[in-house]
């Protein structure tokens, strides 16, 4: 893809990835929330940029030999325009080779673009959070079995 590129999110993008989550994104973190993933020492905090323009980020976690997505958002200006697919993929292909065995997230009901992009690539709906989120939506919990 064009002049993209994948770096560690610093705290100086730290106002650009809450505006993008704010604007883009209906389950809202907060700006403390974002800092917390930034100094946790098991967090993996990085931004997606498009021309030195940060427009998308993803934070997983990652413990021995599993891994929690904890989210993904891309500004809602560039949507739609297989962004989040490579953001994802070579997230998940950092996970391969960190001999990640297991992969976890967790997705709104409602959120089909997501869903789908997550099954093609292997993962399984498991169990539901009910009224899970401010909205009242329920949260799918999802995973996916790298190596077994």
């Amino acid at each position: 893809m064009r002049n993209l590129s994948i770096k560690k999110c610093l705290v100086e993008h730290i106002d650009k990835v809450f505006e993008i989550d704010k604007n883009s994104s209906c389950y809202n973190w907060t700006k403390q929330m974002f800092i917390a993933e930034l100094n946790n020492k098991n967090s993996n905090f990085k931004i997606l940029t498009l021309e030195d323009r940060i427009i998308g980020y993803i934070i997983y976690q990652q413990i021995l030999d599993e891994a929690e997505i904890l989210n993904i958002v891309i500004d809602k200006n560039f949507q739609q325009q297989k962004f989040g697919k490579y953001l994802f993929e070579k997230t998940i292909d950092e996970l391969i080779k960190n001999n990640i065995k297991t992969v976890y997230l967790e997705v709104g009901q409602n959120n089909k673009s997501a869903i789908n992009l997550y099954l093609k690539y292997g993962f399984i709906s498991y169990n539901k959070r009910i009224n899970y989120y401010k909205n009242k939506e329920t949260a799918l919990l999802m995973k996916k079995i790298i190596i077994k």
